[in-house]
């Protein structure tokens, strides 16, 4: 793997999906490229991460046999309340410990989740020392700015110490939002327009979605406007 490859300091956080009630079956093991759609997100940050991808399950919940180099961790018991922002915070407090500066924040039901993104990213925080994060949003169809915004934090990229000490504050305070945590970085939100590919912020919460992903992926193409 060449050095352009990887980014030094950086690793990666996948949620896995914890009960996937809406999916009906867990959403790490649906197949997809062959294999099961956790290890398949895994093998992109690989290719971008030279610190650990940490997957953040629950306790007992069903996942595929995960490479020696990921770490598994749990949603720690001291908070019931917190939801996705309970794994980020696990997994952050593991790559504090690793001395990972950078990480990428995602989800085991990404399908397709690039390397390249993950980069783009990540970069902007090498390349702009004073930033806490990038959080790409959809922006409201309407264009108005009055209208609601779509955020997608189980896609972005952090300073791993920052992170981790601001979703520590909001867990605290019975906080339970990612966003919240994103507040207090002072984040950057990313048009989602300005990606190349947006379906990289495609999930399978649902059959239907993940009936959508495959007709995607059988179509092929570039996907910018997916």
């Amino acid at each position: 793997m060449s050095s352009d490859a990887t980014i030094h300091s950086c690793g990666a956080i996948v949620l896995a999906g914890g009960r996937s009630s809406r999916m009906g079956a867990p959403k790490a093991l649906l197949p997809w490229r062959g294999q099961p759609l956790l290890l398949h997100v895994v093998d992109v940050l690989r290719e971008v991460c030279d610190l650990p991808i940490v997957v953040v399950a629950q306790t007992g919940q069903p996942l595929p046999p995960l490479p020696p180099e990921v770490v598994l961790a749990y949603d720690p018991p001291e908070f019931d309340h917190g939801g996705p922002l309970v794994g980020l915070f696990a997994g952050l407090g593991v790559l504090v410990a690793h001395r990972a500066e950078f990480a990428y924040l995602g989800a085991c039901d990404s399908p397709f989740l690039s390397a390249d993104y993950v980069r783009l990213l990540v970069r902007r925080l090498v390349d702009e020392p004073g930033l806490g994060g990038i959080l790409p949003f959809d922006a409201p169809a309407s264009g108005d700015p009055a209208d609601r915004h779509f955020p997608h934090p189980l896609a972005s990229a952090v300073r791993v110490s920052a992170a981790h000490a601001a979703a520590a504050e909001v867990l605290g305070k019975q906080g339970s939002r990612p966003l919240f945590m994103f507040d207090r970085l002072g984040a950057r939100w990313l048009d989602s327009a300005e990606l190349p590919d947006r379906r990289v912020l495609r999930t399978c919460n649902t059959p239907q979605e993940y009936d959508e992903a495959l007709a995607l992926d059988r179509q092929g193409g570039d996907g910018a406007g997916a």
